[in-house]
């Protein structure tokens, strides 16, 4: 099949996006809940005409596709969306860029380059333990094992700072979060 000259061919811009949840989320879910959201905004020809794709999701990052003149309505599909599939969520623009290649090398970290974000790691210590979800300085989310811990509030997580796991400023070892890997009980 030819390809069709350039003039012909439909622009198309890519949106490079980040996704907060508080549980991990499937492609399938977020592709559902794009085309739902679009639809219930701008109806079926609007949706036409913005011709909105997911064109990959890793669980935390993803690149979307949308025409060219369209980039402010899909931005506005993107800002509806608070809930996919039941569990909250929000989507953050990290930027918008004409081909997959420049959205990916530009807006998309790599996971070697993303430690900052120390995701994953578990914390056990006498009257808390579970999962840092999040740490940002001295500031961290940790989803904890005892889920009754967060009852009667509106979030999954609690929120904590360096000095509540470390038990004050002197046991800080000059890491960038100001957790040690050792004796609190953090394993990497």
């Amino acid at each position: 099949m030819r390809s069709r000259l350039p003039v012909l061919r439909i622009r198309r811009r890519y949106i490079a996006f980040e996704l907060a949840s508080e549980e991990p989320v499937r492609q399938n879910d977020l592709a559902t809940e794009l085309a739902l959201a679009q639809s219930s905004l701008w109806g079926d020809k609007g949706s036409s005409l913005n011709r909105i794709k997911l064109i990959s999701f890793s669980g935390r990052f993803g690149l979307l596709r949308c025409a060219h003149s369209r980039i402010q309505e899909t931005r506005a599909v993107l800002a509806t969306i608070y809930s996919i599939n039941g569990i909250r969520a929000a989507i953050y623009v990290k930027g918008v860029s004409g081909t997959i290649k420049a959205a990916t090398e530009k807006y998309i970290p790599r996971l070697s380059l993303s430690s900052a974000e120390n995701d994953g790691r578990r914390f056990e210590l006498e009257g808390v333990s579970g999962w840092i979800i999040h740490s940002h300085g001295r500031e961290i989310d940790l989803s904890p094992d005892e889920k009754n811990r967060t009852k009667g509030s509106d979030t999954r997580y609690l929120g904590l700072t360096s000095f509540d796991l470390c038990g004050g400023c002197y046991y800080a070892d000059g890491t960038a979060d100001g957790l040690r890997q050792g004796n609190n009980g953090i394993q990497p």
